[in-house]
């Protein structure tokens, strides 16, 4: 009888042991789960971000290809509504947008956008896109005329 009772003992403790390992697992799950939506929304987010900077970049260009100087930028939207550059990198709530041109041949921009934020204390993010700009409008004029009489019918500058 005192055999039983130290037997069902062990199988108490051993039941306790299962649960609580199970908890844990099902609350690691949770939780981890939970941080890895979050961090998608973020990386969603910050891609857009990205992806604007590069479309804000070629409206930049297609307005005035001697306005994509070479350098570090923020972007801004002017009072007439065009994208223009800000010396400085602007900031959208948590996320850090910079534009970087650089030359790589005559008539030629490398355009990276880079967005960079703190997930974590620890875990730092950052999404990076880059593109290659020509002057299109130098190297097909027809294109080019056609592209500001569009501009010109659609009440552009």
């Amino acid at each position: 009888m005192n055999w039983e009772k130290g037997q069902s003992l062990i199988e108490l403790i051993v039941a306790i042991g299962i649960f609580v390992i199970a908890i844990s697992a099902l609350a690691f799950f949770i939780l981890d789960s939970y941080v890895s939506g979050r961090l998608a929304q973020e990386i969603t987010i910050a891609n857009f971000l990205a992806e604007e900077g590069i479309e804000a970049t070629r409206s930049i260009r297609d307005n005035d290809w001697e306005g994509l100087i070479p350098g570090n930028y923020g972007l801004t939207i002017s009072p007439q509504g065009n994208w223009v550059f800000q010396d400085s990198p602007d900031i959208i709530d948590k996320f850090t947008r910079l534009i970087l041109v650089e030359d790589i041949g005559i008539d030629r921009k490398k355009v990276t956008s880079r967005v960079t934020w703190q997930f974590t204390q620890a875990r730092p993010q950052e999404i990076r896109l880059v593109t290659y700009l020509t002057n299109w409008a130098k190297t097909n004029p027809y294109l080019a005329q056609l592209h500001y009489r569009w501009r010109a019918d659609d009440g552009g500058e």
